[in-house]
Parts: C-alpha cells; sequence; structure tokens
C-alpha cells in the first residue's frame, strides 16, 4: 500500500509553460492557426506530459497484462476460460494481432502473467502472478483488498522497469476471458450509470448471453455491495487482477512524466480506476480509439478523453494502441520537422494563416483579407472602457445572495407560491451553456410518495458514507442532518440531456464534461434566485443515480446531476453549518489564488 501511496502523490500537474512554448511554436509554423488540429493538441499534451517542447515518445512499449476470472463460470463469454493461457503462449509466440501491429508501428511488446490459471514456462513472459485468476464474483469478493493493491503494485513494478529500460511512452493492453463482465460491472459502480447501459456483446456474445450477462453483474453488484467512492474497494470486490494491473503501470508511468496510450474498454477502465486514485493522471492518458463497446464511449467521456480513431475495434490486446501510435508520431514530428515561417520566408497573415483561410478576391482579382478590422467611433475612444455596472443597491443584493445563501435541511410547512417557483426555474433556465445547448430539464418533485422513495434511497447512502469518517467527524456525522427531502414542500431533479443539439456541440468537443457543468451553473442561479426570494435550498448529493433513474422513470442516457430541495426555513444561519459545528473552515482566499503557475502565491 505504501508504494502505491507514494506513486500516487508523486503524480503533478502537466508542465504549462511547456505546453504554452509548445502551441508559441505551433502557431509559428507555416499553416494556418490550428489547421492540423487533434495533431496540435496531441503536441501541446505532450509537451505538458514530459516538459519538453520537442518530446521523445519513441522507444513505445505496448504492456499487455494477461488474468483469468472466476465469474467466466456463469457463461458470461463466448470463449471458454482456457482461451487466456492458450493466448499468452500466442503472444509470446509472436503469432497474436497485437504482435502483427506493433511489428507495423515499431513498437515493442511485453506480456504479464499477474493472474492466469496455471503455471507458464516461457522464455520471454513476465511473472507477477498475484493469485490463479479471480474468484467468481456472483458469489463474493472477486479478490481480497490486499490483492488488489498487490495487482496495483505489480503493475507500477512493470511500468518503472520499462521506463529504467529507456520507454517513453507506455501503450496498455489486455487479455483475459471475463474481462468485459468485471468492466463492465467497474463502470456500472463508479460511473453510476445503470448495468444495461454498461454492458455490450464482449467477445461476440448473443443478445440472449449479453442479458445473462447483465443479470450476473447486477447480481454480483448486490451480493458485494462495492463502495463507490472507494476505488479499490470495487476492484477487489468486482473486479480483475490485469485490470488493476493496468491502472498501476498508468499511475507508475504518469508518476515518471511518461504519456501512456490507453486501448479499448478493458484498459480504459483501469485507466479510470488510476484516475478515481490519482485525479492528475488523467493529464497523461490518450485514448487511442474507440471501441464497439456501448462502456467504452461512456468511459472517454467520464475521462474526459477524445478517441483519435474510431476503427469498430473489440479485440483488445492493445490492438488499438498500435494503430494509433503512428498518429502520436506524426504530432511529434510536425512540432520537430516542419518550418517556420521565419525559416520558410514565407508571409503570415494577420491571424497566423497563409493561404486560403480568411481571405477572398476582389472584383479585380486581388487577394484581400477576410480578417475584420476593428472600428472606433470618434466620439468614443477604444481605449475608453465602456462600463455596465449595477448600482449600488443592486450590487449589494447580488452580493447578498451569494454570501448568505445557505445548504438548507430544514423547512417549515409551508407551501412556495407558483409565481416565485416559476421565477427561480426561469433563473435557472437562464443559465450560461455549452453551445447554448441548453442540456437541462427540471423534475418538479411533489408527490409525498416518490418524496417518500427518494428518501429512502437518500438515506441508505447517508448510512453507508457513516463508516468512511474517522475521529473527530466520525463522532459528528450521526448528528448532522443532510438532507430534508420529506420537510421540502418540492425538490427538483436537475438532469442532463447529452444528446441534445446533435452530437457536435459548440465548445463541448474536448471537454465533454461542460454539458454537466452547464448544468450546474443552472443549479447556482436557482439557488441564488431562491436565497434572494427567501427559499432555503438544499442539495442532496447521496444516491446512486440509478436509483433516481428508476424512481423518476429517467431515461438511461439521461443523467441525473442533482436533487435540490427548496421551501421555507426557520433560519438563515450567520455561518455555513459544517464551519458551525467543526466539520471544516472557509480557507482564506489568499491561500488558493495562484499567480501565471499552480502553486506560485
Amino acid at each position: 500500500m505504501k508504494k502505491m501511496k507514494d506513486i500516487m502523490n508523486a503524480i503533478t500537474e502537466p508542465d504549462l509553460s511547456a505546453q504554452q512554448a509548445m502551441e508559441n511554436h505551433l502557431n509559428s509554423l507555416t499553416k494556418p492557426l490550428g489547421s492540423l488540429g487533434r495533431l496540435e493538441d496531441l503536441a501541446i499534451q505532450l509537451a505538458g506530459i514530459t516538459g519538453r517542447t520537442q518530446p521523445v515518445i519513441d522507444p513505445a512499449a505496448v504492456i499487455v497484462m494477461a488474468a483469468d476470472h472466476g465469474v467466466s463460470a456463469e457463461g458470461v463469454s463466448a470463449f471458454p476460460t482456457e482461451v487466456t493461457r492458450q493466448m499468452v503462449s500466442n503472444f509470446i509466440s509472436g503469432g497474436a494481432a497485437i504482435n502483427v501491429l506493433a511489428r507495423s508501428a515499431a513498437a515493442s511488446v511485453q506480456i504479464v502473467d499477474i493472474g492466469v490459471q496455471g503455471e507458464f514456462n516461457l522464455p520471454g513472459l513476465i511473472s507477477r502472478k498475484i493469485r490463479f485468476g479471480t474468484n467468481n464474483m456472483l458469489h463474493g469478493p472477486a479478490m481480497s483488498m490486499d490483492e488488489a493493491v498487490a495487482a496495483i503494485e505489480a503493475g507500477i513494478d512493470i511500468a518503472q522497469d520499462a521506463i529504467r529500460k529507456g520507454a517513453k511512452l507506455l501503450a496498455l493492453g489486455e487479455m483475459g476471458i471475463g474481462n468485459t463482465t468485471a468492466s463492465s460491472a467497474l463502470l456500472a459502480v463508479l460511473g453510476q450509470i445503470p448495468v444495461e447501459q454498461a454492458v455490450g456483446l464482449g467477445t461476440g456474445i448473443s443478445q440472449e448471453m449479453r442479458q445473462h450477462k447483465a443479470r450476473v453483474i447486477s447480481k454480483a453488484i448486490e451480493r458485494n455491495q462495492p463502495n463507490p467512492s472507494d476505488p479499490v474497494d470495487v476492484l477487489a470486490k468486482i473486479g480483475g487482477l490485469e485490470i488493476a494491473g493496468l491502472a498501476g503501470v498508468v499511475l507508475g508511468a504518469a508518476a515518471m512524466r511518461i504519456p501512456v496510450l490507453v486501448d479499448g474498454f478493458i484498459s480504459a477502465i483501469a485507466a479510470m480506476i488510476a484516475v478515481k486514485l490519482s485525479p492528475l493522471a488523467v493529464h497523461y492518458l490518450i485514448a487511442s480509439h474507440e471501441s464497439v463497446e456501448p462502456g467504452h464511449a461512456l468511459v472517454n467521456r467520464l475521462l474526459g478523453l477524445q478517441p483519435l480513431l474510431n476503427l469498430n475495434l473489440r479485440l483488445g490486446e492493445g490492438s488499438g494502441t498500435a494503430i494509433a501510435l503512428p498518429i502520436v508520431r506524426a504530432a511529434v514530428r510536425i512540432a520537430k520537422e516542419m518550418a517556420t515561417f521565419d525559416q520558410a520566408g514565407v508571409s503570415g497573415s494577420l491571424d497566423g494563416s497563409v493561404s486560403g483561410e480568411n481571405q477572398t478576391l476582389d472584383d479585380s482579382g486581388q487577394t484581400i483579407s477576410m480578417i475584420p478590422s476593428p472600428t472606433y467611433s470618434i466620439e468614443t475612444p477604444y481605449f475608453i472602457e465602456t462600463r455596465h455596472e449595477f448600482d449600488q443597491g443592486q450590487k449589494a443584493g447580488v452580493y447578498q445572495a451569494i454570501h448568505t445563501r445557505r445548504d438548507i435541511r430544514t423547512f417549515i410547512r409551508q407551501p412556495i407560491e407558483e409565481e416565485k417557483l416559476r421565477r427561480i426555474l426561469d433563473a435557472a433556465h437562464h443559465a450560461p451553456s455549452v453551445g447554448f445547448m441548453q442540456p437541462w430539464n427540471f423534475i418538479v418533485v411533489r408527490s409525498n410518495p416518490i418524496k417518500q422513495q427518494l428518501h429512502e434511497i437518500v438515506a441508505k447512502e447517508v448510512q453507508v458514507a457513516g463508516q468512511y469518517f474517522e475521529g473527530k467527524r466520525a463522532e459528528l456525522y450521526p448528528k448532522l442532518k443532510v438532507q430534508g427531502i420529506l420537510e421540502a414542500p418540492i425538490t427538483i431533479c436537475f438532469t442532463c440531456d447529452p444528446t441534445r443539439d446533435g452530437a457536435h456541440v459548440l465548445g463541448r468537443n474536448t471537454l465533454p464534461e461542460t454539458d454537466v457543468h452547464s448544468v450546474v451553473c443552472a443549479i447556482e442561479n436557482l439557488w441564488l434566485a431562491a436565497r434572494a426570494e427567501g427559499l432555503g435550498a438544499g442539495w442532496v448529493s447521496f444516491y446512486k443515480k440509478q436509483d433516481v433513474r428508476k424512481i423518476l422513470h429517467i431515461p438511461p442516457h439521461i443523467d441525473p446531476v442533482g436533487l435540490i430541495s427548496i421551501g421555507y426555513t426557520h433560519a438563515f444561519q450567520e455561518r455555513p453549518v459544517l464551519e458551525t459545528v467543526g466539520w471544516g473552515k472557509r480557507y482564506s482566499l489568499d491561500e488558493l489564488i495562484f499567480t501565471d503557475r499552480w502553486g506560485n502565491h
């Protein structure tokens, strides 16, 4: 455990100065600004990872972790368990798809036995076996917590050893019959999404088998009760050894500032576990592709990763990484080998572009710039800023709402006037949203039976959460009132529809989670408007999303972002309750302000 924690603590932010230097360099090259799209994004990311304006990613190594899964005994795969062992032999002999693709991509392949059933005597196989496959998670935990940690730490060792031997990029691969079942289970719990949405056809099972697979996963989750806030607990109860090992590879690489090329669904789940353990690790990930497994797109979205390719792959082994590796190399070579405007003697346009873009021909056939020129009135010189401030009374009201807003848990039984409710919902609806997509809906819950159902699922999760606090907070927790659904006249469920406005939303391509951020802006608008109207609002965050979806009949693709209970209250406390009772204190603003870079006060 100490090794894992030390590695997690060693992972740092990308080098922002190197990223800025790379961006400046790319903007000086003989091309229109941003015209190489994702290649430029990749070059900037690699500069931040490596801290170099000329990043090096070769030699590249594909690390394939192999292990067996006890749950495969439930008939969840199209192939028998012994195929894992047979494929390991195939990898070592060089006859598998990853061997062929890695040779074409000039990458080495390392095969690691971290949990295959049976012993091997194969030259070149790296043996880090934790145990002979996992237990059947349908009947109990797949492995112990100690075994899960040992597998993660084995992955850390493998990554560090590869890097010490010269690897500058690590790619993830896996082999294990039954591992899409474990990965779907992990996604359902860690991503808080319905099992049906997380389960795909894996290695090629039928729809009937897929439904059986979903039932097995649901029963395993119910039996083991993994804690979504503890990724190691989830991994131990319903995960796999090779998944744990790959999570360790991600952590080990990130700690040594080495980029990680992620393959398909299983390796993406491993990357998600690494990010749950150490959020900064996400900056070191590059998604090679998006497979046909439905869970893969969900994981990429949860991680905020944009895949380089979509070739309808569903093989695993690291195959997608080997195919994508030349694209990553192209990004590096563009930054290193392409001439700048000065070097090539090419005249750049005002916005850094050359021919074609932002240009047209006038009536005489001469090229003219279409870059709009700024216009200034004679009466108002351009250097005089136009102010649009509120008057003093209006400003005081805005700041009063901000500073006196509280998370209210106790309500009086007085109904909310309909016109007042309409006003605060209208305030929510006027929140800013990425690409003006307005992804929100507001489910206003007035029904007492439905409130009772929501109360019950929240109370259950409140009880579960209590066991994770220690010391003073363990004493305080049972005394806290953390929700008032039954008392409040209404509770509003704020939802996010990621499909609204089509597949391509302005401003969401590189940060897919901005649609959820938009919904949070709507919640904040409503909360401030409610305070101005004398209404208390309490944000309830103890629930499983699939439970809320079931109670409120929310479609599977819609995300229930927040439950907000609203009503009149006896008083708005001078200070937040958690501060008053000694749970925590507000940081000073000066502690939280950095200048130009992280940590620079």
